[in-house]
């Protein structure tokens, strides 16, 4: 009885996260049964939310939309949020030693060598970056210049967005990153010709989607996927975690808070979110 009894609520979540039909919007197909192979580019030193966000909604959207996921790493094996040692921010910046940060660990599946077909690269941010950075690591970005005409769509949270501009794909786009990271993630020794929407909450630009630091990564999905499926059931899925996004593209409160050269400081900071589609 206790295990009909858990396979019944199993089943009653499961069908909340999948209530309701997509339609299209604009000219994008909507393909239940087209697999949709997501890529996840970890490295340590991850910001955990810049991943764990968007995948909730990924993966509460997955009971009705067929996708797999990847995540692909320098090897594989276990991947950790924590630096194995101390960092700066550019190369004139203090020492800064990670060790008594909590260290989330995340299995790669893959490493850049043996990574599956991606249709979806998702590029979080975190602090790795920084320390990629001290060592003029560019794996990672090689990896992604390699695969980019072969995707469908390349995705960046946070600081992500400089690792795109390393890469050499946001030459001649518009994009966004972490407000409190700005300075350095907007720096042109690590990309030339990008323009850098301050206010910005994410920007998207033919294939590529940017957006500003850690939660806004969560408002970033929702609008892709939106745009990707359609908004009825990714409606129907953001309400049944009940996550209020911010949809608002254009305008992000946290370029005032940070100081961001050009910000708007004559909007309001306090946010209007609410259910979506309400």
């Amino acid at each position: 009885m206790l295990f009909k009894s858990t396979r019944a609520v199993l089943v009653a979540i499961l069908s909340l996260a999948s209530l309701g039909g997509a339609f299209n919007l604009g000219e994008k197909p909507v393909q239940n049964d087209k697999p949709l192979s997501i890529g996840y580019i970890i490295f340590p030193g991850f910001e955990p939310l810049d991943i764990f966000g968007p995948l909730e909604i990924l993966f509460s959207l997955s009971g009705t939309y067929n996708m797999t996921l990847s995540t692909v790493s320098f090897t594989s094996g276990p991947v950790s949020a924590r630096l194995p040692k101390p960092f700066t921010i550019g190369p004139d910046g203090p020492l800064t030693d990670p060790k008594y940060v909590l260290d989330p660990t995340i299995m790669a599946t893959h490493s850049f060598k043996n990574a599956p077909k991606l249709d979806i690269i998702i590029v979080p941010g975190g602090v790795g970056d920084f320390l990629l950075d001290n060592e003029n690591n560019f794996e990672m970005e090689h990896f992604i210049a390699s695969r980019f005409d072969q995707a469908e769509y390349v995705l960046s949270v946070c600081t992500g967005a400089t690792t795109l501009a390393r890469a050499g794909i946001l030459a001649g786009k518009r994009a966004t990153t972490n407000k409190s990271a700005w300075q350095w993630a907007t720096s042109s020794r690590h990309g030339a010709n990008v323009t850098w929407i301050p206010n910005a909450r994410w920007v998207s630009n033919e294939k590529i989607w940017t957006s500003s630091g850690v939660a806004a990564g969560m408002d970033m999905m929702y609008a892709f996927l939106s745009f990707y499926y359609g908004s009825e059931q990714v409606n129907n899925t953001v309400n049944g975690i009940e996550y209020a996004p911010h949809t608002d593209p254009h305008w992000d409160p946290f370029a005032v808070v940070h100081n961001v050269p050009g910000a708007d400081t004559s909007r309001s900071l306090i946010d209007c979110t609410g259910p979506a589609g309400y």
